[in-house]
C-alpha cells in the first residue's frame, strides 16, 4: 500500500466521525468560493459602470445638458453587492476556518490517546530495540506536525481546490478564448511543481527520521550526564552531538530548498500568464471587429480576467506551498503507523487464572535469543518447588536477567517452555500472571506524585494499612515517617528524595503490597553500599518468606541462604545445588565465591 494511501486511511479513521461537520464546512466553503470567483466580476462591472458613467457625463457637458441628470445609481448599485459579497465571504470563510480547528483538534487527541494506548500495549521488545527519545518524538513533532498541518495545509488544499474549480467555471461562463489563454501555461506549472515536490518529499522524509535519532541521542546522553562528567566525556558528546545536527541540518536545508523553490516558480508563472492575459485581452478590447461592445465593457472584461489569472494561480501556488506541510503530516502519518503495525503483546483469550502456586515453577528445555542467530539460552531446564528461593549465579551476560524477562512473559521462549503448575505460562491470562508475579529490578523507579502513590501504584484501592504494613516489612515506614510530610511528601525530582538504596526498599514495598505468589529479586543490592545493602537484605529475606522466589545476585553472601543455586555460563546451565554442594564440588561457583571474599 503507497505512503499517501496508508496516511489517507490513517487520517480518515480519526476524521471521519465527524461527518456532519464536514456537510457544514463544505458547504461553507462551496459558498465562500462562489462568493469569492464573483468578487472579480463585480469588478470589471463597476469599472464598466464607472466608464458609462464618465462617458455619458462628457457627452451630457458636450451637449450643454446639467450634469447632475447622469445617474451614478448603477455604479453604487455594483459596489454594494461587491461590499456584500466580500462581508459573506468573510463570514463563511470564519465558518469553515473555526469548525475546521475544532474537528483537527479533537481529532489529533484522539490520535494522541490512540498512540499512547498502543505504547502501553506493546512488547518489551520494542523499548528495547527504540531509544526513548525517539518514541516522544512521535507524540512531540510527528503529532504536532500533524495537527499544524491539517489545521492549516489541508484546509488550505480543500478551499483552493473549490477556489480553482469555480475560477475556471467562472471564466468559461464569461470568455472561452481568455479563459483558454489563461489555463495554458498550466500544464509546465505542473511539472516544475511535481519535480519539486518529489524532492521535497524526500528530503522532508530524512528529516524527519534524522529528528528523532537526535532526539533519541539527547534523551540518552541528558540521562547519563553524571557518567559524561565523572568520565570526562563532555567534548567527545558534543562533538557527537554535532554529527547529529549536522544530518538533521542537512536535511532540512535540502528540504527547505527545494519547498522554497515552489512559491517563487509559482509567483513567476503567474505574473508572466498575467502579462499574457493583459496583452492578449487589450489588443482583443481594441479590434474594432472584436464584439466586445462599448470599449468601457471590454475594459472591464480585462479587468475582470486579470483578477481571474491572479486568482487561477493562487490555488495553484497555495496547493503548491501548502504540500511541504503535507508531507510532514504524512511522513508523520507513517512514523506513527510503524508504531501501530507492531505486535501487541500477546494475550489469550480465555486464558487460565493463578489463585495460588501449588507446586512450583519449571523452565524444561528452554532456548532463548533477542536476535535471530545469536543464541542467549541454551537447553535451561531448572525446577523450583512452592516455596522455594532459588539464586540465579553468573557472568555478565550468561542469561540471569533474560530468565527474569521469561518469567513474567516480556519475552516468549523460542523452544521448550516456562511453567508454573506444569501449565505452559502462555496458556494463562496475561494480566493475571503478571499480578502473581513480583519484580524488583536493579534500578528502582519512582515516579511523580506523593510517597503514597508511589507505594500503593501497583495495587489499586490499598488500605492506609496495607500500604504501612508492606513499608514496614520493606525496611522503609521509619524513614518514610522522619519526613515532614511523612506519607504525603511529593517526589518531583525522585534523585533528591531518596538515595538509591531507599528508592529501592521503596520499590520492595510496592512489590511486597501486591502480594505476588513468585517474587524476583533483580540484582537489588548491585548499587548501595554495605549498610543500606543489610537494610534491603533484610527486607529481601521478609519478602521471599514463604513465596517460591528468584534471586539475580553478583554479591553471593546475600544468596548463601538459598535452597537452591543455579550456576549459569554462556546461556547453560553448568552447576545446581545449594551453597555447600556447590562450594564441596570445587567449580565454577567455588571459585566465584573464593574470589569474592579475598576481597571482601
Amino acid at each position: 500500500m503507497g505512503e499517501y494511501t496508508r496516511a489517507g486511511k490513517f487520517f480518515w479513521a480519526y476524521l471521519k466521525k465527524y461527518k456532519l461537520s464536514f456537510v457544514i464546512i463544505t458547504l461553507t466553503i462551496i459558498l465562500a468560493t462562489f462568493l469569492q470567483v464573483k468578487a472579480p466580476e463585480y469588478i470589471g462591472r463597476s469599472i464598466s459602470e464607472m466608464g458609462k458613467y464618465v462617458g455619458e457625463l462628457m457627452a451630457a457637458n458636450a451637449q450643454g445638458i446639467d450634469p447632475s441628470t447622469v445617474s451614478k445609481e448603477p455604479f453604487f448599485n455594483v459596489l454594494k453587492n461587491l461590499l456584500i459579497v466580500y462581508l459573506l465571504t468573510t463570514a463563511s470563510t470564519l465558518i469553515y476556518s473555526m469548525l475546521f480547528s475544532r474537528v483537527v483538534g479533537h481529532s489529533t487527541n484522539r490520535m494522541r490517546i490512540s498512540l499512547f494506548r498502543k505504547i502501553e500495549d506493546l512488547t518489551i521488545r520494542f523499548f528495547d530495540s527504540h531509544q526513548d527519545g525517539e518514541i516522544l518524538s512521535r507524540f512531540t513533532s510527528d503529532l504536532d506536525n500533524i495537527q499544524n498541518s491539517l489545521n492549516q495545509a489541508l484546509l488550505q488544499v480543500l478551499t483552493n481546490i473549490a477556489l480553482f474549480v469555480g475560477v475556471i467555471i467562472q471564466m468559461l461562463r464569461l470568455n472561452v478564448s481568455l479563459a483558454l489563454i489563461t489555463m495554458a501555461s498550466t500544464p509546465i506549472a505542473l511539472i516544475f511543481s511535481v519535480f519539486i515536490i518529489r524532492s521535497s518529499k524526500k528530503y522532508m522524509g530524512i528529516q524527519q527520521k534524522e529528528i528523532g535519532a537526535l532526539n533519541g541521542y539527547m534523551d540518552e546522553k541528558i540521562s547519563g550526564q553524571k557518567a559524561i562528567i565523572v568520565n570526562g566525556q563532555q567534548e567527545e558528546v558534543i562533538e557527537d552531538f554535532i554529527g547529529h545536527n549536522e544530518k538533521v541540518r542537512k536535511a532540512t536545508f535540502m528540504g527547505q530548498v527545494f519547498s522554497g523553490m515552489l512559491m517563487p516558480v509559482m509567483v513567476g508563472m503567474s505574473l508572466f500568464n498575467t502579462a499574457i492575459v493583459i496583452f492578449v485581452g487589450g489588443a482583443m478590447a481594441t479590434d474594432p471587429a472584436q464584439p466586445l461592445g462599448s470599449l468601457a465593457v471590454a475594459l472591464g472584461l480585462v479587468v475582470t480576467f486579470v483578477q481571474y489569472s491572479q486568482q487561477y494561480y493562487q490555488p495553484v501556488m497555495q496547493i503548491s506551498s501548502s504540500f511541504t506541510q503535507l508531507q510532514l503530516a504524512i511522513t508523520g502519518a507513517s512514523r506513527l503507523n510503524e508504531v501501530f503495525d507492531q505486535p501487541n503483546e500477546v494475550k489469550p483469550e480465555h486464558g487460565k487464572k493463578i489463585d495460588t502456586i501449588e507446586k512450583g515453577v519449571a523452565l524444561e528445555h528452554v532456548d532463548f535469543s533477542y536476535d535471530e542467530g545469536q543464541p542467549i539460552l541454551q537447553d535451561v531446564n531448572i525446577t523450583v518447588e512452592k516455596g522455594q528461593m532459588v539464586a540465579l549465579v553468573g557472568p555478565t551476560g550468561s542469561g540471569k536477567t533474560t530468565i527474569m524477562n521469561l518469567l513474567n512473559r516480556f519475552y516468549d521462549v523460542n523452544s521448550g517452555a516456562v511453567k508454573i503448575d506444569g501449565v505452559d505460562i502462555r496458556e494463562y491470562d496475561l494480566n493475571n500472571l503478571r499480578s502473581n508475579v513480583g519484580i524488583v529490578l536493579q534500578d528502582s523507579v519512582l515516579f511523580s506524585g506523593t510517597i503514597r502513590d508511589n507505594i500503593i501504584f501497583g495495587k489499586e484501592g490499598a488500605t492506609e494499612e496495607d500500604m504501612i504494613e508492606a513499608a514496614q516489612a520493606a525496611n522503609i515506614h521509619d524513614y518514610i515517617m522522619s519526613l515532614d510530610e511523612g506519607y504525603d511528601t511529593v517526589i518531583e525530582d525522585e534523585n533528591n528524595i531518596f538515595s538509591t538504596g531507599q528508592k529501592q526498599l521503596m520499590s520492595i514495598a510496592r512489590t511486597l503490597l501486591t502480594n505476588p505468589q513468585l517474587l524476583i529479586l533483580d540484582e537489588a543490592t548491585s548499587n548501595v553500599d554495605t549498610v543500606t545493602e543489610a537494610r534491603i537484605q533484610k527486607a529481601m529475606e521478609v519478602a521471599v518468606t514463604g513465596r517460591t522466589s528468584f534471586v539475580i545476585a553478583h554479591r553471593l553472601k546475600t544468596i548463601l541462604n538459598a535452597d537452591k543455586i543455579v550456576v549459569l555460563r554462556d546461556g547453560k546451565v553448568i552447576e545446581e545445588g545449594n551453597h555447600h554442594e556447590l562450594i564441596k564440588l570445587g567449580g565454577f561457583y567455588a571459585e566465584l565465591y573464593h574470589s569474592q571474599f579475598v576481597f571482601e
